[in-house]
């Protein structure tokens, strides 16, 4: 149905497909630790600031398709399927662009950032290896963000698990063989890892383009004309995912210095620890992640439709099925503490598991915040307010590394104190969210 209207069963039907799909997207990262871990203290600290350093490039090019979904929402709600196709090969145009020249930045200047981020020669060995193999993954990633676009912008993300469920199944077989040596594979150590992500990708968006033509969504939504590149439309789209990559940018450059900062002034230990949470907060917060992608659909659809008066009932609807996969998350961890942190540590670190369990609860605050504030902010971009929302994204980034800046001074300064951080950086996102709500004027933002 074009139209939609913020059931809870609307809400599940486009959600529970997207936590599939994301939490074995995810997975991509959480197996990299789990089998480069294994290796060494010096290439499970590396394959943490890697991963990061790396999800700046893949947050942006994400960040960009999140506005063509949230344009494609609005055109499927405004009843205008023709439209849709254009908006997809332009963005497919562009999202090629992009890859090629992030794919050179990185090969060239890799050696120079992460020299300028990090102390430790080793860790930056390590990470530069990783990256060599990684970056392969850029196009093939970007593609499959132009179909997670389209397929969540028209409500449709079955096919999304199916694609990833691929890719996950091939990231673990070809990352057991690549790190390792094994099935008659040479073995690559911590580049065996970043070079089974980049297959295991690729294979994904294989999945995803023979599903489009499979479903018949190639004549539905008139994809893949290419007639001629539309410049107003980038333009347009432009004006939308521009600011939505600035956002994630900031959100996971902050990520970056803080991660940079705790190496510096901590230690390894605080890092590997720190590693270990960043991907605690990636795995249990995926159905916040995927919740609020689903508030871009519906939120965008009903603004299409000019329904403005069910914007604020779907907002408490979408969180507080957030707020019960948060509760969910933080019961698990707390029953079975050692085994979720186990998972995210080498054998050679098993001693770094009883100070990791006793300051966990300081992320299980962490998911209660995002789960709801997540949402409503979401709802902030969606309503097509977009540079609204960008200002509060950089004033609350600035918030946070004024906040962890000052905590680094701090005589008492240690991980849980750190880490806290992120409280701030949620209950500022919630306050500010909350305003602009509070005092909106809903009109049509012409997107």
């Amino acid at each position: 149905m074009a139209q939609l209207k913020a059931t809870y069963k609307e809400i599940l039907a486009i959600s529970l497909p997207l936590i599939i799909g994301n939490t074995a997207w995810t997975s991509n990262g959480v197996f990299d630790t789990i089998f480069v871990g294994n290796l060494g203290k010096v290439q499970l600290d590396a394959i943490g600031f890697a991963s990061i350093f790396y999800s700046v490039l893949f947050m942006m090019g994400f960040s960009f398709t999140r506005g063509t979904q949230i344009l494609i929402a609005r055109r499927m709600g405004e009843l205008n399927k023709h439209e849709v196709g254009n908006i997809l090969d332009t963005t497919m145009v562009s999202m090629l662009a992009f890859a090629v020249v992030f794919f050179a930045l990185i090969k060239i200047f890799s050696h120079q950032i992460l020299g300028f981020m990090l102390t430790d020669q080793r860790i930056i060995e390590k990470c530069e290896v990783f990256l060599d193999y990684r970056i392969w993954g850029l196009i093939p990633s970007f593609l499959s963000f132009v179909f997670i676009a389209f397929y969540s912008g028209i409500g449709k993300t079955t096919i999304l698990a199916l694609s990833v469920a691929v890719m996950t199944f091939f990231n673990i077989f070809l990352n057991y063989g690549l790190v390792y040596g094994k099935f008659g594979l040479p073995a690559f150590g911590i580049g065996g890892s970043g070079l089974a992500s980049s297959i295991s990708e690729t294979l994904a968006v294989l999945v995803l383009l023979g599903g489009t033509f499979y479903k018949g969504r190639f004549h539905e939504f008139f994809l893949f004309r290419f007639k001629k590149f539309d410049v107003q439309l980038l333009k347009q789209m432009s004006n939308i995912a521009v600011p939505l990559m600035l956002q994630s940018l900031a959100a996971v450059g902050a990520w970056l210095v803080l991660f940079a900062r705790i190496e510096t002034v901590l230690g390894a230990d605080a890092l590997a620890i720190s590693s270990i949470f960043r991907q605690l907060i990636l795995f249990f917060t995926i159905p916040s992640w995927s919740l609020g992608s689903t508030a871009n659909t519906i939120i965008s659809n009903m603004v299409g439709q000019g329904d403005f008066s069910g914007v604020r009932l779907a907002i408490k609807r979408i969180s507080i099925v957030s707020l019960g996969f948060a509760l969910l998350s933080c019961g698990i961890i707390y029953v079975f503490p050692h085994f979720c942190i186990g998972i995210f540590t080498s054998k050679q670190d098993y001693a770094l598991i009883p100070e990791a369990t006793r300051i966990v609860p300081v992320i299980f605050v962490v998911f209660i915040l995002m789960s709801f504030s997540n949402i409503i902010y979401n709802g902030v971009i969606s309503v097509g307010d977009i540079y609204i929302a960008l200002g509060i994204q950089v004033g609350v980034v600035a918030l946070y590394i004024i906040y962890f800046s000052i905590m680094f001074k701090m005589p008492f300064i240690n991980t849980f104190w750190i880490w806290t951080s992120e409280w701030v950086y949620w209950v500022s996102i919630l306050g500010a969210s909350l305003l602009f709500f509070r005092y909106k004027h809903f009109k049509i933002v012409d997107l």
